[in-house]
């Protein structure tokens, strides 16, 4: 290998191991000017844009989705999206669930994610008319108030962050 090729692969590695640190700082490339974008998606495709909050001293909270179903006799149902087939698909939804609370993500993301919601939601609830989606965050205890016994089960509360409504298009 060159001299060139050796410097080259040395900067890339250099540059991936700022964008690690800065990820994990919860530092956002946004107004890193054309870059930017770029510098996101690359984030995003490696994981160099991970907080690592698993490692810190308090876990971050886990946002939470709740759908309300309304029929139209104005009775709720609430369902989650949750396919419990496999865990990988699980884990899917989660991470769309994310995606929807990301401070990055802005309102026509949410919005068609909300949408994209609704629609599985109208397609499993014939019935129902409309369907609020709720974002919110499930309070976990630190990992030192953990050590000294506290559980998730007392900690938890649910604050609601932001909701959309969808109401089923009337059939022509």
């Amino acid at each position: 290998m060159t001299l060139g090729r050796r410097l080259l692969l040395l900067a890339a590695v250099a540059a991936h191991l700022v964008l690690v640190a800065l990820g994990g700082l919860g530092f956002c490339p946004c107004g890193a000017g054309p870059l930017g974008p770029l510098l996101i998606a690359y984030g995003v495709l490696t994981g160099a844009d991970n907080g690592y909050g698993y490692y810190a001293p308090s876990v971050g909270d886990p946002p939470t989705l709740t759908l309300t179903l309304v029929d139209d006799a104005g009775r709720t149902a609430v369902d989650s999206l949750a396919p419990k087939i496999t865990r990988e698909a699980t884990i899917r939804v989660e991470d769309l669930i994310e995606v929807f609370h990301d401070r990055r993500s802005d309102d026509t993301v949410r919005g068609r994610l909300a949408a994209s919601w609704a629609a599985t939601l109208f397609a499993r609830h014939p019935e129902a008319r409309s369907v609020t989606v709720d974002m919110g965050f499930h309070r976990v205890p630190s990992l030192v108030k953990a050590a000294r016994g506290a559980g998730p089960a007392g900690a938890r509360s649910t604050a609601p962050a932001s909701s959309a409504r969808r109401t089923r298009p009337t059939p022509r």
